[in-house]
């Protein structure tokens, strides 16, 4: 259960994110963007380091013995594989995925990748192919995935665009990040992001974004306010903006509570991992399960994307059944966290990663990759299917290349289908992914239409 909070514990629990917000205004996103329609949310959870795909699904058929023997001493055992259907198995740690599968909302995007254009491996061998800048980079791969795209003209994430086309004037609340780190995904849009985050807060935090002298606030800060707002009108274009985004900055910790109402939250606290590095996962997942609870239905905000960060899959030297186990535990919680609030529908959580792994093992664990299998989750999913085409795991597949697997979805055509749902129409989806045309599928059908 969550007090009540005054507007100083509201900034001490959320860290107020406004270390984001100092030239962003806030007066105009209240009344900007009142999207038709119900609810609706996109909750991405970043795979931070590069997700073993192939260790999370597997082959139970005849195919086992190859996927077998590509993997080596990390290959999955046949009888321990929780069977998915379709000669396909999955790991025996993730029982919550198998059970939101199973129960049709959850579905499997498989082999997607960043791309330039469709490639095979004849192609890349004889260096016909365009591939992606600096495949194998853990940075540069993570924000082409963000951006929507490996093209060298984009320079914000999907996401911001997204955000930009729904609310032109800007939204904050639009995009919000629970996460520390790796952000791309909302960078660049007009309104900016919001930036919860209940771990980190010290009185330095405090006093700078809060309400101390240094912040505007207090006696001194009222004088501070005076004399920005009769700058408000400068005939210095630059004084004029800095000093309205100053005082909206000051007066934003009220509209923040106009937005959200904390005060009878029925959420217990989800479960966190084992070694963590960062902010642990269940806590960002119940952060953003909160604000969906708590959002007012007053507050003309339809549409939001929350970015979740779970670090820990860059497996060099191990294998991720910890990280499997873990990962499926928090969605399957927050899918049941989701479902009691009666937004099952209006909600859906997709998994994104740096790359696939390498098909073979370094004899500790796996290293980076390319193609990679990805999760996709609600009551709008069509759900208890695999999407896409499924690798053959073998070193003789048309599908491997320099021990990775080629992707033969694109990013764009992942991220389209669930943007689509969103409500962006079909030409906006262009504008947020430019070179969703290079790729014939434009819509999964993963999605619900409604």
């Amino acid at each position: 259960m969550i007090k009540q909070l005054n507007r100083r514990d509201f900034i001490k629990n959320t860290a107020l994110g406004i270390s984001i917000m100092p030239f962003m205004g806030l007066g105009s996103f209240l009344k900007a963007g009142n999207i038709d329609g119900e609810y609706k949310a996109i909750v991405v959870v970043l795979l931070e380091g590069g997700a073993d795909v192939f260790n999370m699904i597997a082959p139970n058929n005849d195919d086992y013995n190859l996927y077998a023997e590509a993997r080596g001493s990390i290959a999955l055992k046949k009888d321990t594989l929780l069977d998915i259907g379709n000669g396909i198995g999955m790991r025996n740690t993730m029982h919550e995925i198998h059970n939101l599968y199973s129960k049709n909302k959850l579905a499997i995007v498989s082999n997607v990748g960043t791309l330039i254009e469709p490639v095979q491996k004849d192609q890349i061998i004889n260096h016909n192919a365009k591939v992606p800048f600096e495949l194998f980079a853990h940075n540069t791969q993570r924000k082409q995935w963000m951006f929507g795209g490996s093209s060298s003209d984009l320079r914000n994430g999907w996401g911001a665009r997204t955000a930009d086309i729904l609310y032109p004037q800007g939204n904050p609340f639009c995009n919000i990040n629970t996460s520390d780190v790796n952000n791309n995904l909302q960078y660049g849009s007009i309104g900016g992001s919001t930036h919860f985050d209940e771990a980190f807060v010290s009185p330095d935090t405090i006093e700078h974004y809060g309400f101390g002298p240094m912040s505007g606030g207090g006696e001194l800060g009222k004088i501070y306010k005076k004399l920005y707002e009769q700058q408000k009108n400068s005939s210095n274009r630059l004084m004029s903006a800095f000093a309205k985004k100053r005082v909206d900055k000051m007066n934003s910790p009220d509209k923040l509570l106009d937005l959200y109402n904390f005060e009878n939250s029925n959420i217990s606290p989800f479960d966190n991992g084992v070694h963590e590095i960062g902010r642990p996962l269940g806590k960002q997942l119940e952060t953003v399960a909160k604000l969906i609870e708590a959002k007012t239905s007053d507050s003309k905000l339809n549409r939001q994307i929350f970015f979740v960060n779970h670090h820990g899959w860059d497996t060099h030297d191990s294998d991720n059944e910890h990280l499997t186990s873990y990962l499926s535990k928090s969605l399957g919680e927050f899918q049941n966290t989701i479902d009691s609030l009666g937004k099952g529908k209006n909600v859906t959580t997709i998994t994104i990663s740096d790359f696939g792994r390498s098909l073979t093992s370094n004899n500790a664990g796996t290293d980076h990759g390319w193609g990679s299998h990805t999760f996709v989750m609600g009551g709008a999913v069509k759900g208890g299917k695999i999407y896409g085409k499924l690798p053959v795991l073998n070193r003789e597949s048309d599908d491997f290349w320099d021990d990775r697997m080629i992707p033969t979805t694109s990013v764009e055509s992942y991220l389209s289908t669930v943007v689509k749902w969103f409500g962006v129409g079909d030409n906006e989806l262009n504008e947020i992914f430019p070179s969703l045309k290079k790729f014939s599928i434009r819509n999964m059908d993963f999605m619900d239409k409604s």
